[in-house]
């Protein structure tokens, strides 16, 4: 009777078990994705891709330069009195690419951002999630949480619009953008 390991070699190639199960893993949790209470259809996109800077909540998207992503909110802590503020995840289906070519709609992530100052993605991105009423709220993708199966994003609510004036030469500009202001009891 062949091992456990001579069943995955021949499933996966040579390989161990540990990366037969998570391949395995990745496509049932391809199958299962939509039927996850935690699966939203989110839109990422950068500050140049932002087709209503102006707003926070309550987007639409007829006609955006936002792209359609796949992913769930996973709320992996509460916020007490005695606690920092909430912490809340992002995570992306198995098969969502990280790296990008020309026929993608984000490769502009490639050139902007990976190849000019050696960002991973999506850190950095916007990305509008609906509530559990169907309303939009922007959200920021802050940093990534190493794992040993499921890579996962840490995220926060834009909640505050900064401001700022930049001078050139003789010209004085308004800069906004959205971000977040966050405090710590610790």
């Amino acid at each position: 009777m062949p091992s456990l390991m001579d069943y995955g070699k021949q499933l996966y190639g040579n390989t161990t078990i540990g990366f037969a199960h998570k391949i395995n893993s990745d496509m049932i949790m391809e199958q299962t994705w939509d039927r996850d209470i935690q699966s939203k259809k989110c839109y990422i996109y950068d500050f140049y891709h932002d087709d209503k800077p102006w707003v926070n909540e309550g987007m639409t998207y007829e006609n955006t330069t936002k792209t359609l992503i796949d992913a769930k909110f996973i709320v992996t802590s509460s916020q007490t009195i005695e606690k920092d503020q909430v912490s809340v995840m992002l995570q992306f289906k198995p098969s969502q690419k990280l790296r990008f070519d020309k026929n993608d709609e984000l490769y502009y992530y490639e050139n902007d951002y990976k190849n000019r100052y050696n960002c991973n993605f999506p850190i950095g991105l916007y990305c509008d999630i609906p509530d559990d009423m169907g309303v939009y709220r922007k959200w920021l993708i802050c940093s990534k949480q190493i794992g040993n199966q499921f890579i996962k994003y840490l995220i926060l609510p834009c909640t505050y619009r900064f401001h700022w004036v930049e001078t050139n030469k003789n010209e004085r500009i308004l800069r906004k953008m959205w971000g977040i202001v966050r405090s710590q009891n610790s």
